[in-house]
């Protein structure tokens, strides 16, 4: 293996448990919006097929991320509301005959790249990124501090809203259905350091197919 090789080997295993633990998460039945939505079931943006959370203990950061059944900003008065429960978590929809739902703290997100932590504040410009069905948010564990649970053991809930309606009436889905599903941990790269190892791999890739082109005489 020469020294361009193992230096791309190198970038990539750097990479490699973030990508690996963020498949990690839980998986919901596409379609299943709830009876009780007030909105239209062809806001397929507002349908969660998946969802997880990873949780760096290094840098202190959560990493959010679900994909819908249609692309993000299909509805424009879409919310996405993370339920986190820290440790002191009340099952907030019990009147609704959901009480496997606990949170003591939501994190919003929004179509359009915003987002901020409820009672907290706004989230950084650039925390919030939208590539197709797929919405992601870095949230520094400083905004989200402990009620009794380390941080690792937060357990987590979404569901998205139509804001075009009020109460219960608004939520669409809940992923998963009635419970909340376990953080994962693994490394979250900076979004800057992420994209300066991406591109040194392909500054590398393309170092080593020139090097290897065979000359047309």
């Amino acid at each position: 293996m020469n020294r361009s090789s193992r230096l791309a080997a190198a970038l990539l295993a750097a990479t490699a448990p973030a990508m690996a633990l963020a498949l990690d998460g839980i998986t919901d039945r596409p379609g299943d919006f709830l009876s009780t939505f007030a909105g239209s079931a062809a806001s397929t943006d507002l349908d969660v097929i998946s969802a997880t959370v990873l949780y760096d203990p290094g840098a202190d950061l959560f990493k959010l991320t679900s994909t819908f059944s249609g692309d993000v900003g299909l509805t424009a008065s879409a919310l996405y509301v993370w339920g986190v429960n820290r440790g002191a978590g009340t099952a907030g929809f019990a009147a609704q005959g959901i009480d496997g739902v606990r949170f003591d703290r939501v994190v919003l997100l929004r179509p359009d790249g915003s987002g901020s932590v409820a009672g907290v504040g706004a989230l950084a410009d650039g925390s919030v990124t939208v590539s197709g069905a797929t919405i992601t948010a870095l949230v520094p564990g400083a905004l989200l501090e402990s009620t009794g649970f380390a941080k690792r053991d937060y357990t987590w809930n979404l569901w998205p809203r139509d804001a075009s309606f009020s109460g219960f009436a608004a939520i669409s889905d809940f992923a998963p259905d009635n419970a909340n599903f376990t953080t994962t941990i693994g490394i979250v790269p900076e979004p800057g350091s992420m994209a300066m190892m991406l591109a040194g791999l392909v500054l590398l890739g393309g170092g080593a197919l020139r090097r290897g082109a065979v000359p047309r005489g």
